[in-house]
């Protein structure tokens, strides 16, 4: 295992590459992927450009929450209690505000373990940040083992009082650095998937129409241009997959291209997924790519949406959720 440590500007980054040619880039602010290379190919996208991937609303690598997805209007209702959180995204709040964690400085910590690595980020976040209730102490561990092509997250959670949290990995994957995910494969073991009104507010989740359906695997563009897409007024994939009652130690999801392939693996019981519909076409990549439609695919294991008693943090009790992607190559 070799560990690279730099900074640039107020970012501090930390690299660790280990015997089985996987390659991770983490970054302190929003407790960051920024880049998974595997046997030298990129694995993920984010922007070049550092300024722009801090501000970036597109989330790329960032550790997003209080809570992943969508509250409509702002307005969350838990408890009996009424809390206007931020709304960042028209009316909506998207990922726990515009100062959510994708957009703070987290401390970082690196553990040397006798089978690998973890490198450790911490933040506490008030009481009443965003609107939400209940000061928050988070841990993100990402854990990198020495001679394994694969990395874990796992997210330790603790809060003064009972508070619901939904945290979650926003990295784009894209496996080679291709100019789009269109032709790559995806797997998702679910059979039903959230439906959406034309504000992309949550309805409920029904049987996955054919175009949602990817139990048998299939090229993510095959079907991205299907009507029932554009009735939520999306140019690809944003939707929530159910994955209950299904087997952690069972990969839920599969993304494949010719040279790799990922498999995800996780205690989550759903998983959003995004194609990049809203690409800003005159950023530049850090795969050398400029980012098009379709140039990643977000592939993030969440709670259902409205599962409080799923999210919820007990007072002084440590929560635990943990997300594992494994790769292998297919290059001979």
């Amino acid at each position: 295992m070799t560990l690279e440590s730099f900074s640039k500007g107020a970012l501090t980054f930390i690299r660790a590459t280990n015997a089985s040619g996987l390659s991770v880039t983490l970054c302190d602010f929003g407790a960051a992927i920024y880049e998974i290379r595997f046997k030298g190919r990129a694995m993920t996208i984010a922007e070049k450009d550092l300024e722009e991937w801090k501000a970036s609303s597109s989330y790329f690598g960032k550790t997003v929450g209080r809570m992943a997805g969508r509250i409509p209007n702002g307005d969350l209702d838990y408890l009996g209690k009424h809390h206007k959180v931020d709304a960042n995204d028209g009316t909506n709040c998207l990922h726990g505000g515009k100062e959510g964690f994708s957009f703070l400085p987290f401390k970082m910590d690196v553990v040397h373990l006798g089978n690998g690595v973890s490198v450790d980020y911490y933040l506490v976040s008030k009481a009443g940040a965003m609107g939400f209730p209940g000061e928050v102490d988070l841990r993100v561990r990402y854990f990198i083992p020495e001679n394994e092509s694969s990395l874990k997250i796992t997210y330790e959670m603790k809060s003064s009082e009972q508070t619901p949290l939904n945290i979650t990995c926003h990295a784009y994957f894209n496996l080679g650095g291709d100019a789009t995910v269109e032709n790559q494969k995806l797997y998702v073991k679910a059979e039903e998937t959230e439906h959406y009104d034309e504000h992309l507010a949550p309805l409920g989740f029904q049987k996955s129409p054919e175009c949602l359906n990817f139990l048998t695997p299939k090229a993510v563009g095959r079907d991205i241009g299907d009507p029932f897409l554009q009735k939520s007024k999306t140019l690809g994939y944003d939707h929530c997959f159910l994955l209950e009652n299904h087997d952690p130690k069972e990969a839920i999801a599969t993304l494949e291209s010719p040279v790799a392939k990922m498999s995800l693996f996780t205690d989550y019981p759903a998983l959003q997924i995004y194609s990049d519909n809203y690409p800003r076409l005159t950023h530049l990549l850090n795969t050398g790519m400029k980012e098009g439609l379709h140039a990643g695919l977000a592939i993030e294991p969440v709670f259902k949406p409205k599962d409080f008693r799923g999210m919820t943090v007990l007072p002084y009790e440590t929560k635990k959720m943990w997300i594992e992607y494994v790769f292998t190559s297919k290059e001979a």
